[in-house]
C-alpha cells in the first residue's frame, strides 16, 4: 500500500528540532537539503477565504469564487492565514510523530512549509509544495518516490511509494535530486512539445523493474512545433 504523505516524509531530530534526514524534491525546482528544520502551515478554507455577500434576493451565501492566494509575503494573508501563519512562526517541532500527523491533516495543495530561518533574516521563508506530477521523491542515494498524492499523474501512472526511478525517457534518472530535476523537467517538457506520454522505468520494491508512462498534457503551442 503507497504510504501516504505526512507518514513517507523523512524526518529524524537533531538538536531538539524536527529536520528532513534526506534531501527532497518539493517542486521541480526546488529541493530542501537534508538538514532543513521544517514547520508547518495549512490553510484550512473558512469564510475569510471568500467573502460572505447578499445577493439582490435577500439570501446570504458564501462566495468562495477568488483564486487563493500563493502565501509569499504577509501583505497577500487574510487574517485567518495570517494568524496560522504566526503560530507557524512561534511552533517548534521536537516530534516527528506529531509534525506527520499535521501533514495528514491538511489537503496537499492547502500544505506549506515553513522553513527555520537563516540567523538575521526575518520572517523565515515558506515553501509551498509541488511535486512534480503528483510525485514525492527523495534521493536514496538514486531517486526515490517515497509517496504519490492520489488522483495525480502519478498516481494515474501506476507509480507508488518505495519505487526507485531509473530511466526516464530511456535516459538514466541520474544519481542525485539535482540531477533528476534538470533531466525529469526536460523530459517533461519534451514530452509536452511532441504531444506525447513519458516513460518511466522503475524498479518496484519487490524487486521487478517496470515501464510505465505518464501523461503530459501538451503545450499551447505544440500544434505549432510538429
Amino acid at each position: 500500500m503507497d504510504p501516504p504523505l505526512g507518514l513517507a516524509l523523512p524526518l529524524e531530530v537533531k538538536n531538539n528540532r524536527v529536520v528532513l534526514s534526506q534531501d527532497l524534491l518539493l517542486t521541480p525546482d526546488k529541493i530542501l537539503p537534508a538538514g532543513t528544520v521544517l514547520r508547518t502551515i495549512f490553510r484550512p478554507v473558512t469564510l475569510a477565504d471568500g467573502e460572505e455577500k447578499r445577493t439582490k434576493r435577500g439570501v446570504d451565501e458564501e462566495a468562495f469564487s477568488r483564486v487563493q492566494p500563493k502565501v509569499t509575503t504577509k501583505d497577500l494573508m487574510t487574517e485567518t492565514e495570517r494568524k496560522v501563519m504566526d503560530r507557524a512562526y512561534g511552533t517548534v517541532w521536537t516530534n516527528p510523530i506529531e509534525f506527520r500527523r499535521i501533514v495528514e491533516l491538511s489537503l496537499p495543495e492547502n500544505l506549506r512549509f515553513v522553513l527555520e530561518p537563516a540567523p538575521g533574516v526575518t520572517p523565515p521563508p515558506v515553501e509551498i509544495p509541488d511535486f512534480p506530477e503528483g510525485l514525492c521523491i527523495v534521493g536514496h542515494p538514486t531517486p526515490q518516490i517515497l509517496s504519490v498524492l492520489k488522483e495525480s499523474r502519478g498516481a494515474k501512472a501506476g507509480l507508488r511509494g518505495g519505487d526507485i526511478i531509473l530511466e526516464i525517457a530511456g535516459q538514466p534518472a541520474g544519481e542525485n535530486l539535482t540531477e533528476f530535476s534538470s533531466r525529469f523537467k526536460a523530459a517533461r517538457e519534451n514530452a509536452a512539445k511532441k504531444r506525447a506520454d513519458l516513460r518511466v522505468k522503475v524498479r518496484r520494491s519487490t524487486g521487478e523493474t517496470e515501464s510505465l508512462l505518464i501523461h503530459i498534457p501538451p503545450t499551447w503551442n505544440s500544434g505549432f512545433e510538429e
